[in-house]
């Protein structure tokens, strides 16, 4: 009974793929592989499936395939660009942030103990080492 249902499926399935290549103009093939059989649906026929596969096989030069080579190293270079400038504003965003709690903590907004975590801790002190060199250079700027 199964068998008949795919069957007859199958054969609806042929049709329709047959409209679809007419109205779009395109080569079309099918192959339907059943479980725990050795044969396979093949529509329009095996024939003119392999010759399908081998135009299509040839239709890649090596031409083609410089050119998606070129593309590929050239989105490459786009996402490394991407990376770094994600990168850029992350660190833009976790120094604005260091600010922010420096300026908390010199305000006695917030005091040292009530630091979260040891992130906070090491950009606050990456943080003070910065102010701390401008410091002297200022210093040395004026004597």
């Amino acid at each position: 009974m199964k068998k008949v249902i795919l069957d007859k499926r199958l054969e609806a399935l042929g049709k329709q793929a047959n409209e679809l290549s007419i109205i779009c103009d395109i080569e079309l093939g099918l192959i339907v592989l059943t479980p725990r059989e050795n044969n396979a649906f093949v529509w329009p026929s095996l024939i003119q499936a392999k010759d399908s596969v081998k135009n299509y096989l040839a239709s890649i030069n090596k031409g083609n395939l410089e050119k998606l080579e070129r593309h590929d190293h050239h989105l490459k270079k786009i996402v490394d660009a991407q990376e770094k400038y994600i990168y850029k504003i992350e660190k833009m965003v976790e120094q604005k942030e260091m600010e922010k709690l420096f300026n908390q903590l010199v305000k006695a907004e917030k005091r040292v103990d009530e630091l979260l975590d040891i992130t906070e801790t090491k950009g606050l002190l990456k943080l003070f080492a910065v102010k701390r060199s401008k410091l002297d250079e200022r210093k040395k700027t004026t004597e």
